[in-house]
């Protein structure tokens, strides 16, 4: 049995990834407590400020931070590295990775250096991933360079007006639920609970949605009714705040016991804060738009026969199966 050079790979970059992110969080971990969510725009905003203030930009870049065999590793080497990180990396400043991204550097370079020494460049099998590479990295460079330059201020701008600025506002319910397999077992729940027994203990003790049962007693957190399944999203938006369901609501997974705990209005949010989300949306928009087109531009044949002689086609699901879970 042999492990691909792509497993190889994975879990390599897996390996030091992790460790980087884990080892930079803490180091970059502040004193005093942050929320646990950060406005993503506030985020987007601080990365970009410490990227623009990073001194390396100013530095020379072919100063010399380490040696491997005789080859250098500069600061212009590091900067184009540093590009390719992760976002949740990008936003750690450079001061923090510097010292881990040079030792990753080294290994890299060491290994480098000894595949090249064992020409394993000009195997068929590496010939064959340089050129899977090469067409990944001229699609890329195809694309950015006919998107990039439409994700402008004005068309996020334009974006949110025509999109997002002129909706309500969304309500959201806060929502505990019970998940039993029987309209009987969800009876008796309801009973219980009219006899005084508290809604987050039968959640522990009865609900087979584990998910929510054990630490939340069954809690939902504040949700859209659009990301809950059908029926139940409905029996709970019908429902008034401070109440429990009386009857068992079914649902693809079973019976659950509802309870609406406050219903929130929730407000249009401001450009800055859905900037990011708009500029993604934007994006992926413009890449189908550039690859719709240049595929009506192409001569394309397909050997309709061979392809389907080779087409497994997947086993159906079962009748009964849940195509979506109570809450997203």
């Amino acid at each position: 049995m042999s492990i691909s050079t792509k497993t190889f790979r994975f879990a390599a970059s897996l390996f030091v990834t992790s460790s980087l992110f884990s080892t930079a969080l803490m180091a970059a971990e502040p004193a005093a407590p942050t929320p646990t969510r950060a406005p993503t725009a506030e985020i987007t905003n601080k990365a970009a400020a410490a990227n623009n203030a990073d001194p390396l930009e100013k530095a020379d870049k072919s100063t010399v931070l380490a040696t491997v065999n005789g080859q250098n590793i500069t600061i212009g080497d590091v900067i184009d590295a540093r590009k390719l990180l992760p976002a949740q990396l990008s936003q750690i400043p450079t001061g923090v990775l510097l010292p881990m991204m040079i030792d990753q550097m080294v290994n890299q370079k060491a290994i480098q250096q000894m595949a090249e020494k064992a020409n394993l460049e000009n195997t068929p099998e590496v010939q064959q991933q340089l050129k899977l590479a090469r067409m990944g990295i001229i699609q890329d460079a195809y694309l950015k360079a006919q998107v990039e330059p439409k994700i402008t201020p004005e068309a996020i701008k334009k974006f949110y007006d025509e999109n997002i600025a002129n909706k309500p506002p969304v309500k959201e319910a806060h929502i505990r639920h019970i998940l039993v397999k029987t309209p009987a077992e969800a009876e008796k729940i309801i009973k219980e609970l009219k006899a005084g027994k508290k809604f987050a203990d039968l959640a522990k003790s009865s609900s087979i949605d584990k998910a929510t049962a054990g630490q939340n007693g069954g809690d939902l957190g504040w949700v859209k009714a659009d990301e809950l399944v059908p029926d139940f999203s409905k029996a709970a938006f019908a429902m008034k705040a401070n109440t429990t369901s009386t009857t068992p609501v079914k649902s693809p997974f079973g019976y659950h016991v509802i309870q609406v705990l406050a219903y929130k209005d929730v407000p249009v949010p401001p450009l800055d804060k859905v900037t990011p989300m708009i500029r993604q949306k934007l994006i992926q928009q413009n890449v189908k738009a550039v690859i719709d087109d240049t595929v009506k531009q192409s001569k394309i044949t397909k050997n309709d026969a061979i392809i389907k002689k080779y087409t497994i086609q997947p086993p159906s699901a079962p009748a009964s199966a849940p195509t979506s879970a109570p809450a997203k």
